[in-house]
């Protein structure tokens, strides 16, 4: 339960009339001025051990304790806060020559610095395709994370009869996380910010390891830098398996996780370590859907309709794979957590009814981007 704690003032303020009434009057056993001294180192230690209890109370609790108490639960579940994360995925380097290397450590770069690495040696096949040559950032943070088509130059002389120019493919390079964290006073960079990290020792704490569960898959596949949710799929593609849709949120509409990323969660949730004996676990990238809104609104003005979108992008990511939105259903969603007086999704994708996420290998598992067109009207208009 939730306590006040009183100013030093008002310590200093209880404290003197105490000591006044105790020691004061007409037969005055110590002189005023000593009494207000007296008081005042009585109310300083008071209030210094209520912040200490206070302290304690708070770190009594993952939901309101500090970072550092927060790290030593973290340690407590082998849940250590995620690293800094560096960037990663694979470019197109075309050739001349069939049997040209490219050599593990070689490095790539943009035009405004950022330097990407390679990890393994790959021989080029030539042709007009390219090869795809797997790359990781030399630096962490989010300035390695670029998008498809991006170009990158060999930054040194590039070998003999490969293309001087490269270029990142249609999955773009994601992963890169730098978060500032102040830790007993000391600066640290994270791979997600204290929040996030709170989150997740809370959902382990609510929902122990139970030998192949929902939550076992999410806390395996989310501890990894690059994705943000994870979400199992029972009996899919076929009785007896699960898939494992990851997503990730970073600072553009782009939330599919490249293949580089979902090979490590791959590699992790597989491992007989940890998959159920009798589970066909599979691990894929979520498919990216894209819709246009008609929304209508009152008051129809800026403040409204950005309270209604941050609504609408929260909102989205609580579907799954193989679900049916209704429209009248998101309207209650945005309706309730909105500031709009009236709010009502008219259309999406041209669909007065709704819309449905695909669930299949050949469709992908589709998940849903906010990055259409929002087409806004006042909600008296009929």
């Amino acid at each position: 339960m939730a306590f006040s704690v009183p100013t030093l003032n008002e310590f200093v303020r209880i404290s003197e009339n105490k000591m006044s009434s105790a020691f004061g009057g007409e037969s005055s056993v110590l002189r005023k001025s000593v009494t207000k001294v007296i008081a005042r180192v009585f109310a300083a230690v008071a209030y210094l051990v209520v912040l200490m209890l206070q302290k304690m109370w708070r770190n009594s609790f993952v939901t309101s304790c500090d970072v550092e108490t927060l790290q030593s639960n973290g340690a407590d579940f082998d849940l250590p806060n995620k690293p800094e994360g560096y960037a990663r995925g694979r470019i197109i380097v075309g050739s001349e020559n069939v049997y040209a290397r490219v050599l593990q450590g070689t490095i790539f770069s943009t035009p405004s610095g950022e330097e990407f690495e390679v990890v393994a040696d790959v021989v080029l096949s030539g042709g007009i395709n390219g090869t795809p040559v797997g790359i990781i950032a030399v630096e962490p943070g989010e300035k390695g994370n670029l998008s498809a088509g991006t170009e990158l130059n060999f930054r040194d002389v590039e070998p003999e009869g490969v293309k001087k120019i490269a270029f990142v493919d249609s999955q773009g390079l994601v992963g890169g996380v730098r978060v500032e964290v102040l830790v007993n006073g000391n600066i640290e960079y994270w791979g997600e910010t204290v929040e996030q990290y709170r989150e997740r020792i809370l959902n382990f704490k609510r929902n122990q390891p139970c030998g192949g569960s929902d939550n076992d898959y999410k806390s395996w596949a989310e501890k990894f830098g690059g994705v943000s949710r994870c979400i199992p799929l029972r009996n899919c593609p076929h009785v007896g398996a699960v898939t494992c849709v990851l997503v990730h949120y970073g600072d553009d509409d782009h939330i599919a996780v490249n293949e580089a990323v979902v090979s490590e969660v791959r590699d992790y949730v597989t491992d007989d370590v940890r998959r159920p004996v009798t589970a066909d676990v599979r691990v894929v990238s979520c498919t990216e859907k894209r819709l246009n809104f008609e929304i209508k609104i009152r008051p129809n003005n800026s403040d409204v309709q950005k309270s209604v979108m941050d609504s609408l992008r929260i909102a989205l990511r609580n579907y799954k794979p193989g679900e049916f939105v209704t429209n009248s259903s998101l309207t209650a969603e945005l309706k309730s957590s909105s500031s709009a007086e009236e709010v009502a999704v008219y259309k999406v994708n041209g669909s007065t009814r709704g819309f449905s996420l695909a669930k299949s290998e050949e469709s992908g598992y589709e998940q849903l981007v906010v990055d259409g067109e929002v087409t806004w009207s006042s909600y008296a208009d009929s």
